[in-house]
């Protein structure tokens, strides 16, 4: 019966490609008979290296009478990066910033990651939703995440709509 190391090994392998997990499963799993943890020592005061759930900052943007109704998040992970969870948090400022914020794609590279071609409410990946897992596809270091958003209505004079994003994944490092 395999374990859950097991598991985020084979995750871990989709991620890395034909890269190698150094330090998980480092008991049960060999590559030609020597430990894992023969392979890629230990360095004192080093984190072992191995899948992390790890936080991916998108920034910030502002929706204002003169940004348009189209704006997007974008961050390029300096690791193998596998997304699970959006979370956008979006603050209004003044009486005309009411308009609905949709996301309209959620891209890692060139793939768009959603199933159709409708926009979803910001409010499904709020922070306070529940079970709004994802499976995005990997990204390698170098290529960007990019969650595009849209407003339903620009406010006026000098009212605004803040939206920060993070997408928590698992990470290799």
């Amino acid at each position: 019966m395999p374990s859950y190391i097991d598991d985020l090994a084979d995750v871990g392998n989709e991620l890395m490609g034909s890269l190698e997990l150094a330090d998980v499963g480092a008991v049960r799993r060999r590559r030609n008979g020597v430990p894992y943890r023969r392979i890629v020592p230990r360095t004192p005061g080093v984190p072992n290296s191995g899948l992390r759930l790890q936080p991916l900052g998108l920034g910030a943007t502002a929706f204002t009478l003169s940004s348009g109704t189209l704006l997007a998040l974008s961050a390029s992970p300096q690791r193998p990066f596998k997304g699970q969870r959006l979370v956008l948090d979006i603050t209004r400022t003044g009486a005309t910033s009411t308009g609905l914020v949709t996301v309209t794609r959620l891209d890692v590279g060139t793939d768009n990651q959603l199933v159709g071609s409708g926009a979803i409410s910001s409010g499904a990946f709020a922070a306070t939703a529940f079970d709004v897992n994802l499976s995005l596809a990997p990204a390698t270091p170098g290529i960007n995440i990019t969650v595009q958003l849209n407003i339903s209505a620009a406010p006026t004079t000098t009212d605004r709509v803040d939206v920060g994003g993070t997408i928590f994944g698992t990470a290799i490092g």
